[in-house]
Formats: structure tokens, C-alpha cells, sequence
């Protein structure tokens, strides 16, 4: 390849990288991977073959258990009276965490989970992880079809004036009269769900809270794929870059000039 062309292709590859902005502090406070997928044959403890690998990276593993208890052919009175019943009582899930809780892998039938709430360092670092974390589940998750792809960004900000929302985000709760909240408002909350395809849609959920002189405003970003298709961590990458991007859409596209450049202050 030419010089020339090595340098066309890296300037496109630069700007598809600015099409959004570059915050110095980006206000998230989790990221979340998650795959819904058919479980076929596959026993939980399929699902946690690669065991020892996942715990060099999450060392603690807990186990969560669900029980059924029956009391057959047993009439409970009023009063004091002896019962006779079975239980039955099995592992529901796994969860691998780091040292500090705040990375972890949930596992549990048809359901594989990431969570990270260390300070975010950039998507490439968050799809990064994604990766890592496929790929040590790739042995146990080879041949079942994958149902659900989604990513979920808890972005949260504190503001030290929050007079009027539409100074910090372009959609917001309205009243059609001034007086018709004769009080203060001290809490607010709204979902939307938006239909991007047939296949993809997004759960946005806003919310503020004023505790004393603090104003907190969370802005929730749910990015949901519910193609079907093999497990494969190509596959999945491409599925992810295309949440991405409807996540920055909705995200730069709600929040105002004023609130990029609260997150760019030194």
C-alpha cells in the first residue's frame, strides 16, 4: 500500500474517531456488557469450564441460590402442627469480582453480564475488556445462539445550579401554565423508549434529585440488539460498535453545549 493511501485511510480513521466529542471527564459511572443467549444443552457449571483463567482477572467468585420447598399432601391448621416437605436447592448463578467489587462478570442460565464502575477510561478500553471476557467464555458459548446484545451507560452529573434543565439537556418534564407546580421541585424522573429498527431499540431514563445543595442528574442509556446469531466475538464486536454508536447519538445529541463544557473543565 502507498504512502498516500496509508494516509488517506488513517485520516478517515481519525475523524470517524472526533464525530463525536472528547470529554475530559466523562460522567459515567457504569458501563454494562450483557448477552442473552439459548443455553441448548449446556448446564450452568458448562458456562464456568474456563474457571481458573476468569479468576486471574477476577479472583473472587460467589455463588447465588435459589431453593424450592413442597409440603405434599400436608394440611396446615390453624394452631401448632407438624409439617413434612421436600427442598430443592440448586446454584443459580456465578459472580467474579475484582478485589475492589467494582469489575464483575455475572453469570447465570442464558445470561452472561459485565459490569464495570471503575472511573470509565474510553470505549476502546471498555470493548477491550468486552473482548477479554468473550473470549474466556468463547469455549462455553460456542454453537448457542446468541438472542440479545446489549450495552448500558449510567452517566451521572453533579451540577452546582439547576435552575432550568434545558440549560444541561434538550429534553426535559414541562408544565403548559407557570404556577401549575406551586412548589419547588426537588426530584423529577422520565423514561422514553425509542425504536431505532426492527431489531434494535433504546431505554433512556432521566432523573434528578436535590439532597441539600447538591444536583444530581442521571441520564441512563439502554442500547438493546435483539438479532439473533452464533456465538462469534467478530460478530459481536461489529453488533457493539453499532450500540455505540446509537448510544453516542442519543447521548451528544440530548446534552447541551453548557454541559460539554462542565465535563472539559480542568
Amino acid at each position: 500500500m502507498s504512502c498516500a493511501k496509508t494516509f488517506v485511510f488513517a485520516t478517515i480513521a481519525c475523524l470517524m474517531e472526533q464525530k463525536w466529542p472528547i470529554l475530559k471527564h466523562p460522567p459515567v459511572d457504569v458501563a454494562l456488557f450483557q448477552l442473552k443467549f439459548n443455553m441448548g444443552e449446556s448446564t450452568l457449571s458448562d458456562l464456568i469450564s474456563n474457571d481458573s483463567e476468569i479468576r486471574k482477572i477476577l479472583p473472587f467468585r460467589h455463588e447465588s441460590v435459589s431453593s424450592e420447598v413442597n409440603f405434599p399432601n400436608t394440611k396446615i391448621t390453624i394452631g401448632v402442627s407438624q409439617i413434612t416437605g421436600t427442598s430443592k436447592i440448586k446454584v443459580a448463578g456465578y459472580l467474579y469480582t475484582s478485589n475492589d467489587q467494582k469489575s464483575r462478570v455475572e453469570v447465570k442460565e442464558g445470561v452472561l453480564t459485565y459490569i464495570e464502575e471503575h472511573p470509565y477510561e474510553g470505549w476502546d478500553s471498555f470493548r477491550d475488556k468486552v473482548n477479554s471476557f468473550l473470549r474466556l467464555f468463547s469455549k462455553a458459548l460456542n454453537g448457542h445462539t446468541i438472542t440479545r446484545t446489549s450495552i448500558r451507560f449510567i452517566n451521572r452529573f453533579a451540577l452546582e445550579e439547576f435552575n432550568n434543565p434545558l440549560d444541561y439537556f434538550k429534553t426535559t418534564i414541562s408544565t403548559s401554565e407557570k404556577n401549575a407546580v406551586p412548589y419547588p421541585v426537588s426530584q423529577f424522573a422520565f423514561n422514553m423508549m425509542l425504536l431505532v429498527d426492527d431489531n434494535t431499540y433504546s431505554i433512556v431514563k432521566q432523573e434528578f434529585n436535590k439532597i441539600s445543595d447538591k444536583n444530581s442528574y442521571v441520564f441512563d442509556i439502554d442500547v438493546l440488539n435483539q438479532s439473533n446469531l452464533i456465538f462469534d466475538i467478530d460478530s459481536i464486536s461489529g453488533v457493539l460498535a453499532t450500540l455505540r454508536e446509537i448510544k453516542n447519538n442519543i447521548f451528544f445529541g440530548n446534552i447541551t453545549d453548557k454541559l460539554i463544557g462542565i465535563c472539559n473543565l480542568d
